[in-house]
């Protein structure tokens, strides 16, 4: 039988995971964030494109407009699919972070040292799928700052 400071400490070690659990979820909050915003640029661009088109004029302005978003909507595309790999990357390291607080109770429980071991390698392991998942969304803020300065590009050379 445990005694009541094995427990407590058992507890703790059991909760350890819970920290990057929270900072998954906050860095999910950003990303969830930029995958809805982006979405509804996507949605936005395909609606104006539909109406240019339904629009039926072919004047230079409209011409360019369709040229640009034609040119958008597949880097919009590769972007937002980046951000859901992003995504469900840290709902991966999430549920690792999961899994490992029950081999660490598990361990503690049998006194087992190899469960101990995976704990550990759970641990390290969902640590990585967080790391992958911050890289994604970096090269996604890349690409995006790309896309603003093409964007910023392109109307400073209408009418000129």
């Amino acid at each position: 039988m445990m005694s009541a400071a094995d427990i407590a400490q058992t507890i703790q070690l059991i909760i350890a995971p819970v920290v990057l659990i929270t900072a998954c979820m906050l860095f999910q909050n950003g990303v969830l964030a930029r995958y809805a915003s982006l979405g509804q640029r996507i949605r936005s661009l395909s609606h104006e494109r539909f109406e240019l088109l339904r629009s039926g004029k072919e004047d230079m302005f409209n011409l360019e407009r369709l040229q640009a978003i034609d040119r958008q909507l597949p880097l919009l595309t590769l972007r937002h699919r980046l951000i859901q790999r992003s995504a469900l990357l840290a709902y991966g390291a999430i549920a690792i972070f999961i899994f490992t607080m029950f081999a660490i109770a598990l361990s503690v429980a049998l006194q087992a040292g190899i469960v101990g071991s995976i704990a550990l390698i759970l641990f390290l392991i969902g640590t990585g799928v967080l790391l992958v998942g911050i890289f994604l969304i970096g090269l996604e803020i890349r690409m995006s700052h790309r896309a603003i300065c093409y964007e910023v590009h392109q109307v400073t050379l209408l009418g000129k």
